[in-house]
């Protein structure tokens, strides 16, 4: 897998500790490693398949919370006809009282009712961003990258950054999980890595 470049920062996948690791094409026993927090989870033999028929999304999470910053990697890819969200979430923490996500980094492809693409931020201090430039092909599977370094949050796909954004008031912890949102999604793989990071020193030489 390639480094991962950000904004002063670069992440050498290859010595990020792999902390989870489901291969839902080798094993239908999701339940050990997840919890079904919202939405329909199930696996078909092939693929882990998550769906939710309501005007929400549908969540699941990770037993293990993870209290450092996480690389989150997810194979995925829309179920045909469905168009809509292909969701992750991170350092996410659930409220019982509205039995609903609570806090969490949310990115995702095709989402926020205009096919968009971005990483949003739920609970007290929310944000989104967002663009309509990437084009997901409905039915393929892509590789998405996603996670935080404090509050430096990205969102990679099939090795291109998609948006980056920093958290004046960054989550440190949290539960991983999938989020498909109003829609159903079927998943191959997905994999946890503890971030190990190095700093860009970046500058400009003068052109003329």
């Amino acid at each position: 897998m390639k480094d991962i470049l950000l904004l002063g920062k670069k992440i050498k996948v290859e010595d990020c500790e792999i902390v989870l690791d489901y291969d839902a094409t080798s094993d239908s026993d999701f339940t050990k490693l997840f919890q079904v927090m919202a939405g329909n989870w199930y696996h078909d033999g092939e693929y882990l398949i998550g769906e939710e028929l309501e005007n929400k999304g549908g969540i699941l999470f990770s037993k293990e919370k993870f209290n450092f910053n996480v690389l989150l990697t997810i194979e995925m890819a829309t179920v045909l006809p469905a168009t809509r969200d292909l969701n992750a979430v991170w350092c996410a923490s659930w409220d019982s009282n509205t039995d609903y996500l609570k806090e969490a980094y949310v990115c995702g492809l095709n989402g926020w009712y205009d096919n968009l693409s971005g990483i949003e931020r739920c609970g007290e201090n929310g944000f989104y961003t967002s663009t309509s430039l990437y084009e997901y092909k409905l039915g393929e599977f892509i590789k998405m990258d996603c996670g935080s370094i404090g509050g430096h949050c990205f969102m990679y796909v099939d090795g291109k950054l998609i948006t980056e954004i920093c958290d004046p008031h960054p989550l440190y912890e949290g539960y991983i999980g999938i989020s498909p949102y109003c829609t159903k999604l079927k998943i191959k793989r997905i994999t946890v890595r503890k971030i190990h990071f190095s700093e860009r020193h970046q500058y400009y030489e003068p052109e003329f």
